[in-house]
């Protein structure tokens, strides 16, 4: 039996957040759950991703189904709008954010925006997690580090994170704030 097992029922599951933070490769919103919500940074947003641009502070919430991803706006008689990667999400502003699936064996996805516009908490992406994020230099990984030898595979299991590097060896379970070493990567993990 391996120490990761997949977990069969996360459309139930409420958003987790957590930060982390690879050296030389930057830092990333890790969010788990099916629906999250979209806007603007202001005071009031208690949006799930905010984005620090001309948004308005409730733009609209991303839904992933089986393995798609839509596009709700923020009005209830807006159509759902399916997501594909590359593809802007439909929001109104100076600010574009996209969508990107790179694996085909993980329903993982990275949002990423455009110069100079940046996420809140500092962050250079957010990952809604389904699983698994795969971490390194190829363009199949959720996240690129192109300084990386090695591929390293994030697992998520009943809310506690674990790091394997490459496909063979042994996971290592990832504590908030202690800092993880596999191979060329090093990685701190934080609650948000």
């Amino acid at each position: 039996m391996s120490a990761i097992q997949s977990q069969e029922n996360t459309q139930a599951l409420p958003a987790s957040r957590w930060r982390l933070w690879i050296d030389g490769c930057g830092g990333y919103l890790l969010l788990t759950g099916t629906q999250w919500s979209v806007g603007g940074l202001s005071q009031a947003t208690t949006a799930d991703i905010c984005v620090r641009a001309d948004w308005p502070r409730s733009a609209g919430s991303i839904e992933r189904i089986d393995g798609d991803y839509f596009w709700q706006g923020r009005n209830s008689s807006d159509a759902k709008v399916l997501l594909t990667s590359g593809t802007p999400m439909p929001v109104p502003g100076s600010a574009v954010m996209t969508l990107d699936q790179p694996s085909q064996l993980s329903d993982t996805a990275v949002l990423s925006l455009n110069a100079p516009h940046r996420f809140d908490q500092h962050v250079d992406g957010v990952v809604l997690v389904r699983e698994t994020v795969l971490i390194g230099s190829g363009n199949e990984c959720h996240l690129r580090c192109r300084d990386a030898s090695e591929r390293a595979i994030l697992q998520l299991k009943e809310n506690q994170w674990y790091a394997k590097s490459g496909l063979s060896g042994d996971f290592y379970r990832l504590d908030p704030g202690h800092r993880l070493v596999l191979q060329s990567l090093a990685m701190t993990l934080e609650t948000a």
